[in-house]
């Protein structure tokens, strides 16, 4: 077929329509004339393959990745940065109003100042292949894996270490999905804190081996960790990580004009643009500025970070992070910081957080900040229930941010700001206000 294009979908595809039937073609730009093959069919939309673009878009540029449209994880590295900007900006609006039903006012959105090499973490599964261990990257919708031989969203000194991580595979079984057989499922690396941090992920404890690959390997790094993952499903990392090498030692971030002593480890969650997210939690920070709760509840509050940056403007803190190893950092942190007003629970917040907002007065303010899924509708139910003055909602996903502010109707939208932690791909970042009606 030969199409025009009018938009882009949710996950930076290109929409073309046919008598109002929409045609998905990812990798097409709004105001290009493209030739695609249409590969699915389905009741209220089609899936098309691009095959050349007849007439390029203004805001088409070359991408800087020889992987793109490959590899799963870049979206929008054909489209110039302020389009990607407006885009998410969009997208946000989009979600809120059919979702939530709301028109409030969305803000511009925050660009990175780095568009290239500011991620701080790295992911790389490994599979069995036809010829033994691949190391890549998924696929875009699928567990293909795409041997990419670079990736130029990481720092520098996470893409030095890719030619030496598949040296240290072909060391080992990989991992087979169909079977759960083999030894190597994943490599996580992160560059933060001025730490380098390399996870091996594998299904039993093979320790010694993976002591003496690194070194065959020539993998230098300032924590080599351990993490044994032997559960039949598509998650990461297990419950348990082990140090093999280096000293996991306290480093100094900035956040918010704050330098907090900052200890990282596998299973702890921390942004992954360092540049944005000191700029979302300083928004933050001035938002609980201006309403200087007595209390702050931080529900899924990773390793500390905003909970303590939260501590300074409220009389006492609470967070409460599922992962135990995550609660330990946290701890950790508060005490290295001189924190005393904080305590941190590690449970679920679908149990944890009904029971501390309870007794909530005007003078409390919640924090929401859970990963991609959402809010459970237990912790939504809770909030909406209680008489915190003011909410704070993070969100990675525009979909179930809005899905969750309309389970929220005590509470109206005041502010609305998106932020480009994702560039270059779909994703964004957003920070809502919300105060009780």
């Amino acid at each position: 077929m030969e199409a025009d294009v009018v938009s882009l979908g949710y996950r930076g595809e290109g929409v073309a329509k046919i008598d109002s039937y929409p045609v998905f073609i990812k990798g097409a730009l709004p105001g290009e004339r493209v030739r695609a093959l249409v590969i699915l069919v389905k009741k209220d939309f089609a899936v098309a393959k691009l095959l050349e673009v007849l007439s390029p878009s203004v805001h088409r540029v070359r991408p800087v990745c020889p992987d793109f449209g490959r590899c799963g994880g870049c979206d929008l590295m054909h489209l110039d940065y302020p389009s990607q900007l407006g885009f998410k900006r969009e997208a946000v609006r989009n979600a809120l109003h059919k979702i939530a039903h709301t028109d409030a006012d969305v803000g511009e959105c925050v660009p990175s100042d780095k568009i290239i090499g500011y991620r701080n973490k790295l992911s790389l599964p490994v599979r069995k292949g036809k010829n033994g261990a691949e190391v890549g990257l998924f696929a875009y919708n699928s567990h293909r894996i795409v041997l990419v031989t670079d990736c130029p969203l990481q720092t520098e000194r996470v893409r030095s270490l890719l030619p030496r991580l598949r040296v240290f595979a072909d060391m080992f079984a990989p991992y087979d999905e169909e079977t759960g057989g083999g030894e190597l499922r994943h490599f996580s690396v992160r560059d933060y804190g001025g730490a380098l941090s390399v996870t091996v992920v594998v299904t039993r404890d093979v320790s010694g081996r993976i002591l003496r690959a690194a070194d065959d390997a020539g993998i230098e790094c300032d924590e080599l960790w351990m993490n044994v993952n032997n559960g039949r499903n598509n998650v990461i990392l297990g419950a348990q990580s082990y140090l093999l090498r280096g000293m996991n030692v306290c480093r100094n971030v900035v956040f918010g004009g704050r330098v907090l002593p900052v200890k990282t480890h596998p299973n702890a969650f921390f942004q992954v643009n360092d540049g944005v997210a000191d700029k979302l939690y300083s928004a933050v920070l001035s938002e609980a500025v201006r309403i200087r709760p007595r209390l702050v509840i931080d529900a899924y509050s990773g390793g500390g970070l905003m909970t303590a940056l939260l501590a300074g403007v409220a009389e006492r803190a609470a967070g409460i992070e599922i992962e135990r190893s995550a609660t330990a950092v946290a701890d950790e942190l508060m005490r290295r910081a001189g924190i005393t007003n904080v305590r941190n629970i590690c449970g679920d917040c679908a149990e944890v957080l009904p029971r501390l907002t309870a007794d909530c007065d005007e003078d409390a303010l919640v924090v929401l900040d859970p990963p991609r899924a959402g809010c459970a509708e237990s912790v939504t139910d809770a909030v909406n229930a209680c008489r915190a003055g003011s909410v704070i909602y993070v969100s990675c996903n525009p979909s179930t941010l809005a899905r969750d502010l309309a389970r929220m109707p005590a509470y109206v939208p005041v502010r609305i700001t998106p932020f480009d932690m994702f560039s270059q791909t779909c994703h964004v970042e957003t920070l809502v206000l919300l105060c009780r009606k």
